[in-house]
């Protein structure tokens, strides 16, 4: 089973404040057919988002955070060579590395620190999403908070979520993107600099990026909990890696479909699957509850890219899900 890398271009350089005149940092990918290619999007939307300011903290204290330096061996023992690297810059710090580095006399570490995450439902349909969006952001290493705002009139939304800027490095909003009468979009620009442009990418097609008070990264998902899902572990964790300096490449691999699949031509399509003993099988694109009890099921998130059909046995990348 090979592994993979997502295609990505070099990838910008990171700008963590909007510029004078209140536009984003970077110029945006030119869409096509008024979509925007994903990879290319999630490339514009990375160069945005700033690392976090490292800190010196004491090693039991830096579970679950990333180093912001390598660890190299201060002696030769056995196979281990005197200046080889035992743990690399952005590393996630886990239990067992600690006999490592107090072996070494090591009790201090240079960390970045667990972005504080708020996910905020924007209307009642996005409330089960935003469950999954806080969850799965706290998975991925940051100090997740949920709150709901289910207001009428999208300014209000807007006008709670400024109050709330103090306690995050990272604002997701879920819904507000016409399934209720406030419509975030209506308004984004009370948020700062902003971009809502549709991505080729299914399902999530609709979703923005801001920098609120041209400061704070903002990404607004759908209220589907399944686009949700899928924003959610190809933009949001990464987003969230590139706050606490880890690497963002999703870990992308490849097993033979088991049934022949048609898709959309220059649409990223991802849905639920099952693999085993390299073989992927597709939990198709189902919605409502029969959606969320497919996610649950699935043990890998299909990646699929093709003009048309896919033919049984084809090597389809996917991304696992534990």
């Amino acid at each position: 089973m090979a592994f993979f890398k997502h295609p990505q271009s070099e990838s910008p350089e990171s700008v963590p404040v909007a510029n004078d005149h209140g536009q984003l940092p970077l110029t945006p990918p030119e869409p096509k057919n008024g979509l925007r290619d994903f990879w290319q999007h999630w490339d514009y939307v990375l160069g945005m988002v700033p690392e976090l300011a490292e800190f010196g903290v004491p090693v039991l204290d830096a579970v679950g955070l990333t180093l912001n330096e390598s660890i190299l061996a201060e002696e030769t023992v056995g196979d281990v060579q005197a200046g080889d690297v035992l743990l690399d810059k952005g590393t996630r710090v886990i239990p067992r590395m600690l006999a490592l580095l107090t072996g070494m006399g090591i009790r201090k570490v240079m960390a970045r620190p667990s972005p504080r995450v708020l996910v905020v439902a924007l209307s009642a349909e996005a409330i089960p999403a935003s469950f999954l969006v806080a969850a799965q952001a706290g998975e991925a290493g940051a100090q997740s908070h949920r709150l709901e705002y289910i207001f009428d009139s999208a300014a209000q939304a807007v006008d709670a979520i400024v109050e709330q800027l103090v306690r995050a490095d990272l604002v997701i909003t879920v819904g507000g993107l016409g399934e209720s009468r406030a419509d975030l979009r209506e308004v984004a620009d009370r948020i700062g600099p902003h971009d809502f442009t549709p991505v080729a990418i299914d399902p999530g097609r609709d979703h923005g990026f801001a920098l609120a008070e041209q400061r704070v990264p903002l990404l607004a998902l759908p209220a589907d909990a399944y686009a949700a899902f899928v924003l959610t572990k190809l933009l949001v964790e990464p987003v969230i890696a590139k706050l606490m300096g880890a690497g963002t490449d999703p870990e992308l691999f490849s097993a033979y479909l088991a049934q022949p699949l048609r898709i959309m031509p220059g649409i990223l399509t991802c849905v639920p699957a099952t693999v085993r003993d390299a073989r992927m099988r597709i939990s198709g694109r189902p919605s409502g509850l029969r959606g969320l009890d497919a996610i649950y099921r699935a043990n890998a998130l299909a990646i699929l890219s093709a003009d048309g059909v896919i033919d049984v046995d084809s090597e389809a990348i996917y991304l696992p899900l534990r």
